[in-house]
């Protein structure tokens, strides 16, 4: 209930304020979590980071006037999968920042950044997301759709290698659930039912 509070709170202000952030840059969520955030050794409850970045990706979307052009457009955002690369063993206590950027695209996929810093600006954790658009039909979106209507110059940035490995595990497993559901086809249309006397 606390995080849908701080959600909510986290959506006025950013419609309230300047709404001039650009992809590249992103936006930067700035928080302390509540003590009932972490376990009884102090410890950051990991059902709780992808909580705090999705509030962080709903400032991105407002502050960028992404969420209004989604709405407009019919746009469909879906994150295909998601890595976390840690720089420091524990999450510290204190006030914790989010800055959430695009990185890189390619074709339809976006890749992502949830960058986590301490205090200090030190490097906490960072998750890197692995997403594409959506629209009507299955029409895809392109990076390149995405940034012309942001109004965001066209630039060419590949993925990063983590994100190619991602892009590649998703084609993979995809192609696997394409298999296994050819498969079940022809099993169901091979059995016969008979006729009892």
């Amino acid at each position: 209930m606390d995080l849908f509070f701080t959600l909510l709170v986290t959506v006025f202000r950013s419609f309230s304020g300047r709404r001039t952030a650009r992809v590249w840059t992103g936006t930067t969520y700035t928080f302390k979590p509540k003590p009932w955030d972490r376990d009884r050794n102090g410890q950051l409850f990991t059902s709780r980071i992808p909580s705090y970045i999705d509030i962080s990706l709903v400032k991105f979307f407002v502050e960028t006037k992404m969420s209004g052009i989604v709405r407009r457009r019919g746009w469909i955002p879906i994150v295909l999968s998601s890595v976390q690369v840690r720089s420091q063993s524990d999450i510290p206590t204190g006030r914790l920042s989010i800055n959430t950027r695009v990185v890189g695209w390619q074709d339809q996929y976006v890749e992502m950044w949830h960058t986590w810093t301490d205090e200090d600006g030190k490097e906490i954790l960072r998750s890197i997301y692995l997403t594409r658009v959506t629209q009507a039909k299955r029409q895809k979106v392109t990076g390149a759709d995405m940034l012309e209507a942001l109004g965001e110059e066209v630039v060419e940035r590949p993925l990063s290698p983590t994100a190619m490995r991602q892009l590649s595990d998703y084609f993979r497993i995809k192609e696997a659930n394409r298999q296994a559901g050819k498969v079940s086809a022809d099993y169901a249309n091979s059995l016969k039912l008979t006729e009892q006397p």
